[in-house]
């Protein structure tokens, strides 16, 4: 039995378009609204058939196809020709679904879904939506490059029980890697993150190959613990060394966040067991803050051999610091444990701050002044002498004035008192008295001219300590030492519309130096225009020589290409180095930036990298060569790196 629901006749361009449209919203809670050529209703079985130009709204999604059946008991409707379904996260193209409209799950038959955020597209056969963000397919391809057929993009994975969860994960079988078609790889099983969910899985692996360590394979897992929480479990072989195992966990919530590493490597080749820990943990508990950063290596040579930067490789120092710190009005109280490796001279070298306890007061005024105090009581240890406690004091009182030319004035008292353990060459209670005045003269003359700003700044300064005993050196705090200097500078600057000019030059006068009382004269300079072009050097007039000169040039030579070269120069020594890089944007798709320093004083060429990058829209390839020096004992390192990243799926490397 059939009952017409209702019509309305227009005339666009051409005879007549029968529309009806109807909104269920007696029958369910939720309103869907469908606009058809021809809308009919069976009674007995209680369902809604829609004819040509077939258009069903529901809220936040759209539903169109050639015909289209709806149940309105069950939800359930069956669209068939040219289907197509939209909403805020999700578009797909099939040929024929089965689909309920209140709990968004069904069937559709040859699709093609592409999901919006991520610019990830998904073509099955038969693909199961089996939650509004969650599809399952016996077959199906994935990519996120945009192409009429995502079979035919520049890049696609195709396998069997595909899994797809929106926002978290794609998980596959029999999985082969294609480019523009062609099956390149093959794995038995594939996971990838889907959007930037974290969830629980493997990683890329890193796959290489060095001339010092050899192929190298290494694998990493990674746990979402929870939202606040996770955890990444890495495995390093190299076939020349051993295997290395690391493992870092990462938390945050209010008042918490830190992350801990640790990392363990047998060395078959040096005989070694490298170890390496790091650890990160803040702590705020009202107004308390409690602070922790440890770094530590077992063995000097561990970032030389296996720093992955080249900051790494260099430094000198690694350096571990806890603190708790609570503040008072207007001031503050410590507590701070402080240790250094040196990484050239062992683990014994530098002394350790285990621990200070220091109170300080922030800028106070009293009338005119202003009062300022730091205070300390450490305890200094190493395995060498000597070692013991100290206690220092320095409150300082600081006054200012003058307009034209401000003048500041400061007088700093300190006390210094030591507790000493087996130090021959002090008494076991050495102490120090003393005090530090400072004087500061400044002034600023302007000039403003139709082209450009005329700014000069003479400044004059004087710094005096009175002679004080030796003291055993723990830190800068022994460093308070005889001193009677003053200095002069003079800051001269030109600026136009588009460049500037700017030079200073200073000159120390030592009291304290005998016969030879003139410091090094020291000169800066730069211009900044077109070009960047930075320079400085010291000349000392005692020795006739000069100690130290750096300089630098950058030019931008195109639109997106800088071109920039640099030499530093340092006497005592026996520095000279060279630098030279280019960073360009040569092209939409291509880019390059290359680095290579030079020391001429007999290390000859140290690192050295060239990057050339390839760009697509789902896909980019880093190319890259790279040089480390070596030293008396191994030869230069020598790696070719091939960067692959499959624009949301992650990076792949092949070195």
């Amino acid at each position: 039995m059939k009952q017409a629901i209702g019509h309305r006749l227009w005339v666009i361009g051409r005879n007549y378009l029968l529309s009806i449209v109807y909104c269920l919203l007696p029958a369910l809670s939720w309103a869907i609204t469908i606009t058809a050529d021809h809308l009919e209703h069976f009674k007995e079985e209680d369902k809604y058939v829609a004819t040509g130009n077939v258009r069903i709204e529901e809220e936040g999604s759209v539903l169109t196809a050639d015909r289209a059946v709806l149940y309105q008991k069950t939800s359930d409707a069956e669209a068939m020709g040219n289907v197509i379904y939209e909403d805020n996260e999700t578009f797909i193209n099939t040929e024929r679904t089965e689909l309920n409209l209140k709990t968004k799950t069904g069937k559709l038959y040859n699709a093609l879904i592409f999901f919006k955020k991520g610019n990830y597209w998904v073509n099955g056969d038969n693909v199961s939506k089996i939650k509004e963000d969650h599809y399952y397919a016996d077959t199906a391809t994935f990519t996120t490059c945009d192409s009429e057929s995502p079979s035919k993009a520049d890049w696609c994975f195709k396998g069997s029980n595909v899994d797809i969860i929106v926002g978290k994960k794609f998980t596959a079988q029999n999985v082969t890697y294609r480019v523009k078609g062609i099956p390149l790889l093959y794995s038995p099983y594939m996971w990838a993150p889907v959007k930037t969910e974290r969830e629980t899985g493997f990683l890329f692996p890193v796959i290489g190959n060095s001339t010092r360590k050899g192929f190298q394979f290494s694998p990493t897992f990674f746990w979402a613990i929870d939202e606040n929480k996770d955890a990444t479990f890495n495995l390093d072989y190299y076939s020349k060394r051993g295997i290395g195992k690391g493992i870092e966990y990462r938390y945050l919530d209010f008042d918490d966040k830190g992350k801990w590493y640790i990392y363990h490597l047998k060395d078959r080749e040096l005989k070694k067991d490298f170890y390496e820990f790091k650890g990160m943990h803040d702590h705020r508990l009202g107004d308390i803050r409690g602070y922790m950063d440890i770094n530590y290596v077992n063995h000097e040579d561990f970032y030389k051999e296996y720093g992955h930067k080249r900051d790494m490789r260099i430094q000198r120092f690694l350096q571990s610091t806890g603190e708790i710190s609570a503040p008072l009005q207007n001031a503050r109280l410590y507590l701070l444990g402080q240790q250094w490796i040196d990484l050239k001279e062992g683990h014994t070298a530098v002394p350790k701050r285990l621990p200070e306890f220091g109170y300080v007061v922030n800028p106070t005024s009293i009338g005119p002044l202003m009062f300022t105090l730091n205070s300390g009581l450490a305890n200094f240890y190493r395995q060498r002498e000597p070692r013991g406690q100290r206690i220092d004091i320095n409150p300082t009182l600081s006054y200012s004035f003058g307009e034209t030319v401000p003048i500041f004035q400061s007088l700093s008292l300190r006390e210094t008192a030591y507790n000493l353990k087996n130090a021959p060459s002090y008494n076991s209670a050495p102490h120090r008295e003393t005090f530090e005045y400072r004087a500061n003269a400044l002034t600023r003359f302007t000039k403003r001219f139709e082209s450009f700003t005329h700014v000069i700044e003479p400044s004059l300064s004087y710094t005096f300590i009175p002679e004080t005993h030796p003291l055993p050196l723990f830190d800068s705090t022994e460093l308070f030492d005889k001193t009677s200097v003053a200095s002069l500078s003079l800051y001269n600057s030109l600026g136009f519309k588009n460049f500037s000019l700017a030079a200073s030059i200073s000159q120390s006068l030592n009291f304290n130096a005998g016969d030879r009382p003139l410091s090094p004269t020291t000169l800066q300079a730069s211009l900044s225009g077109p070009f960047t072009l930075s320079f400085d050097a010291s000349y000392d007039f005692n020795k006739g020589k000069t100690e130290t000169m750096n300089s630098g040039l950058s030019v931008k030579v195109a639109d997106k290409t800088n071109v920039s070269i640099g030499e530093r120069y340092a006497r005592e020594s026996k520095l000279m180095q060279y630098t030279a890089g280019i960073d360009s944007v040569l092209t939409r798709r291509w880019s390059v930036n290359a680095n290579v320093w030079y020391d001429s004083k007999g290390a000859g060429l140290r690192d050295s990298t060239l990057k050339v990058i390839y760009t697509q829209q789902c896909w980019m390839v880093n190319v890259a060569l790279t040089r480390r020096p070596g030293d008396n004992t191994r030869p230069p390192e020598y790696s070719f790196m091939v960067f692959i990243e499959l624009k949301g799926i992650g990076i792949l490397k092949v070195l």
